[in-house]
């Protein structure tokens, strides 16, 4: 039986059938497209250029199709067809400026320059008043390190704009990258001259570059000419006090800072902030110094106070600068001017912070400079009186722990890092928790000890952490392998902290002669010429790390050794070199050492060949 369909059954059936055929087309063309996207992210670009070949002949005028051929014709370098392709684009879109000036790259990768640049110039041709047309063709350019026309785009956008910031940062990271640092600087400043809320970006920009000696000084001079020209302008004063300061001239630096108060009418404000950062760059005779100008030239800054601690602060890290380098020498330096002015702190000022942190500062310089116990504690006792906020309290807890450890009243210890614990905020019950420790390896309460280190393995955090877990290494590599040589050397140790060098010394020569196969005989020979350092006797310190370095064949501080020998030559002995054949010595026997690096330094410094 034959059957007879209507005219609108038909229609629906020969529509049903071309919506089939159509979606079957695109099903396959989307599933090529994935192909050839796959393809492309392989690095499989000839079999990605084949699959939009096809693409492109189904739908000429599809952008996707054609730009992924054109990106495949362009990575096998069939530069002629990729041109082609975009020339096909260019008949439906002549607007698109993006592939126009692709093209004028294509040209140039082809060998065809005067081609590409008269694209390019076409290109800007079409609306030279739009800074992004600029942009766009420049960024190009730069993809075809094209350094020296890019230039020229950005100044002829500028010419355009007549504006003298036109284009700076990019120009300035241009001539940056083609190493000319003045160029890149005026660049920069042009920023800052247009909008000196800038300053903060123009340092970043010159930070690039400011690392290398012909760079800051390259910056330098140029900040300096532009300052005569503009000597009222105070963001350019601040960016010259910072690369002043980035070259470590603090003393022109702070002529900075005196102009930039001026200009400011800051009456002191501008010169006790800047004060403060030299402080922090450990610059502290240059601190002192504008420290001491305010407290001469701005009596009435409401900073006063905090003025004359910094000055006693700059003074005390002086001397204790000095401090440092005279282990050679049998004088030492005097902490009483920086105490007399924390005193005098305390005596005019009726500020609690202030006066406990003056008392503070004179409890550490009498403790840990001058070892006056009786001093100290009668300093840190005097805070408990000043209703202070700060943490500085809980600092003074910590020294008077250590103060009761130096008069060997252990258990008066215990009780200032036990109430700490319970009370402070926790970056302090770390450090109580960690003393308790000590106070127990002192004892030989090694298991104690090593409970409450315990601690520190799940807690990796904290500033101790370090510390804690090289206790808590020594005692158990030690504790099972000589037991009674581990006791010795903590009765030791505890004599070094009560300043008891001489018996301290005697204890550990004996541990090395008794005990010359244990784990710990490498520390001992340490703490041997570590004191004999703080007896001043460099050389038989220098015997005692050659011992280390050159006898103890497993021990894991023969770096360490030898370092503190090129130190000892360097810094004490002033033997140049000796230091630099020390040093060398280190080079060649541990270079992948953590000290190395810092011996690569010295050697150089040494030799003057940073000079």
């Amino acid at each position: 039986m034959i059957k007879v369909f209507g005219h609108k059954a038909l229609l629906f059936i020969l529509n049903f059938t071309l919506c089939t055929f159509t979606l079957a087309q695109d099903t396959d063309k989307l599933a090529k497209l994935r192909l050839a996207q796959g393809f492309e992210e392989a690095g499989e670009w000839e079999r990605a250029a084949a699959l939009y070949e096809d693409l492109s002949t189904l739908e000429p005028n599809n952008f996707l199709f054609l730009d992924g051929l054109q990106r495949s014709y362009t990575q096998i370098k069939e530069y002629g067809k990729a041109i082609n392709v975009i020339r096909r684009w260019l008949i439906f879109q002549p607007q698109d400026m993006n592939k126009m000036t692709t093209l004028g790259g294509l040209y140039y990768d082809s060998g065809n320059e005067v081609a590409a640049d008269s694209v390019w110039k076409s290109v800007i041709a079409t609306n030279p008043h739009n800074l992004q047309i600029y942009r766009v063709v420049a960024n190009e350019m730069l993809q075809h390190r094209m350094y020296d026309q890019c230039i020229r785009i950005y100044l002829a956008g500028r010419s355009m704009t007549k504006s003298d910031a036109t284009f700076a940062d990019e120009l300035g990271n241009l001539y940056a990258a083609l190493q000319q640092y003045a160029s890149a600087s005026k660049e920069y400043l042009r920023l800052i001259n247009t909008a000196p809320e800038q300053l903060s970006f123009v340092q970043l920009r010159l930070s690039a570059f400011t690392t290398k000696p012909e760079g800051i000084s390259a910056a330098s001079k140029t900040v300096k000419d532009e300052i005569r020209n503009s000597p009222d302008n105070i963001a350019l004063h601040r960016l010259y006090t910072w690369l002043l300061s980035e070259e470590r001239r603090y003393d022109e630096a702070l002529e900075q800072y005196r102009i930039i108060d001026r200009l400011s009418n800051a009456n002191g404000n501008e010169l006790y902030n800047f004060a403060q950062r030299l402080q922090q760059e450990r610059a502290y005779k240059t601190s002192a110094e504008a420290f001491k100008e305010i407290i001469n030239e701005h009596k009435n800054l409401p900073l006063l106070p905090y003025a004359h601690f910094g000055y006693a602060r700059a003074l005390e890290e002086l001397i204790a600068q000095t401090d440092s380098v005279v282990l050679s020498s049998e004088s030492q330096p005097t902490y009483n001017k920086p105490i007399q002015l924390y005193e005098s702190l305390v005596a005019e000022y009726a500020n609690p912070d202030l006066t406990a942190q003056s008392l503070y500062r004179i409890g550490v310089i009498k403790f840990d400079k001058l070892f006056d116990l009786d001093g100290a504690l009668n300093a840190f006792n005097r805070m408990n009186n000043v209703p202070s906020t700060s943490n500085i309290s809980n600092d003074a807890v910590l020294k008077i722990g250590d103060i009761q450890i130096a008069r060997n009243d252990l258990a008066e210890a215990r009780k200032e890092y036990n109430r700490l614990s319970k009370i402070s905020p926790a970056m302090y019950q770390d450090q109580a928790a960690f003393k308790l420790a000590e106070l127990n390896y002192f004892e030989a309460k090694f298991d104690s000890a090593l409970s409450i280190l315990k601690w520190f393995n799940t807690n990796l955090n904290t500033d101790l952490t370090n510390d804690a877990l090289h206790l808590q290494f020594f005692i158990q590599e030690n504790n099972t392998s000589a037991p009674q040589a581990l006791t010795e050397f903590a009765k030791a140790d505890l004599l070094i902290r009560q300043h008891k060098y001489s018996e301290s010394l005697v204890q550990f020569q004996d541990i090395a002669k008794h005990y010359s196969t244990a784990l710990l005989m490498d520390d001992a020979m340490m703490k041997i010429g570590e004191l004999y350092l703080l007896l001043k006797h460099p050389n038989e310190a220098i015997a005692a790390f050659h011992f280390i370095a050159d006898s103890i064949q497993l021990s894991i501080l023969k770096d360490r050794a030898q370092f503190r020998i090129a130190e000892i030559y360097q810094t004490i002995l002033n033997k140049k070199t000796q230091a630099i054949e020390a040093y060398e010595k280190l080079l060649a026997q541990f270079p992948n050492s953590l000290y190395a690096e810092e011996s690569r330094k010295r050697i150089r410094l040494l030799r003057g060949d940073n000079l």
